[in-house]
């Protein structure tokens, strides 16, 4: 496995710790790096990025993303996948009338919020992919998915129908009848350098404009979230269930509640569930490995 952190450098500042000729502009503001975590000037990024805000209040990057690329010798070795589903739509359930019910919500984290009702969704928002999650969390996937499910008998998927708001829509809703607890060895925090558990928020003055940030917590002392974004591969705590079903969501979650944003579990398939995507060409799916311990 190659595991390497693309940033997407404040142009104006890239100078500070990259080559003129190393990565690739976008536009005039934005260059992208890629920097393998071995490079030594990995972790001089925190430093500047401080010394930038401390300094000149305006930030050395804009964004982050960890890229891991296996061989297909790797992928088929593993007992168990991470399942990452690549497009993300709006508007959400909670926007076009999906119930939920509150009273189940973590009082920390926000977390384990209940849906009660069929998932409605409004219609020509849905990507053309057989796989999506709308920013709430929401999974849906396509009647092509739904159909390959049920020829293979594939074993703890559950598919619920989805509303539009003027009947029937002809996709589906996909959760997990089964989940999986992640080990200590999972990593998440707020970017590959900060682990901090919550946000005290606060008033800051953006572009003119005064915006006021919540407090936020990233892991909760309960054990319901374990940070705002994964940073490692994933790592689940062995159990028969594994050997005998082919979808599963950890029991932990990942993420914030903030406005119409909810923690979410992350997913697991087997090598079943895989060749079943890889030989029906079904689309908007990436792989990862997960440990089992």
């Amino acid at each position: 496995m190659k595991e390497v952190l693309e940033l997407r450098l404040n142009s104006d500042f890239a100078h500070l710790l990259f080559k003129a000729d190393e990565g690739k502009s976008l536009g005039t503001t934005v260059k992208v790096i890629e920097l393998s975590i071995d490079d030594p000037r990995y972790n001089q990024v925190p430093i500047i990025a401080k010394e930038l805000k401390i300094k000149s209040d305006r930030g050395f990057y804009f964004g982050w993303k960890i890229k891991r690329k296996y061989s297909k010798k790797e992928l088929d070795l593993a007992t168990l996948l991470h399942l990452k589903i690549k497009t993300v739509f709006e508007p959400t359930g909670e926007e076009c009338g999906t119930l939920f019910d509150e009273t189940t919500v973590c009082e920390i984290c926000g977390a384990n919020r209940k849906q009660i009702s069929p998932l409605t969704l409004k219609s020509g928002t849905i990507p053309k992919k057989d796989i999506a999650k709308t920013i709430g969390g929401e999974v849906v996937v396509s009647k092509k998915f739904a159909n390959a499910v049920k020829q293979r008998e594939l074993k703890g998927i559950v598919l619920t129908s989805i509303n539009f708001e003027n009947g029937a829509s002809g996709y589906y809703q996909l959760a997990a009848s089964m989940k999986v607890e992640l080990s200590t060895n999972t990593v998440a925090g707020v970017d590959p350098w900060d682990f901090s558990k919550g946000s005290e928020g606060g008033k800051y003055n953006v572009s003119s404009y005064q915006i006021k940030f919540d407090k936020e917590i990233y892991k909760c002392p309960k054990g319901h979230t374990i940070g705002l974004n994964l940073l490692s591969e994933p790592y689940v705590i062995n159990s028969q269930s594994i050997r005998e079903h082919d979808f599963f969501a950890s029991k932990q979650m990942v993420g914030v509640k903030r406005g119409l944003l909810h923690p979410e579990p992350i997913y697991f398939c087997s090598q079943n569930f895989r060749s079943m995507v890889e030989e029906e060409k079904l689309s908007g799916f990436e792989w990862e490995i997960a440990h089992v311990e």
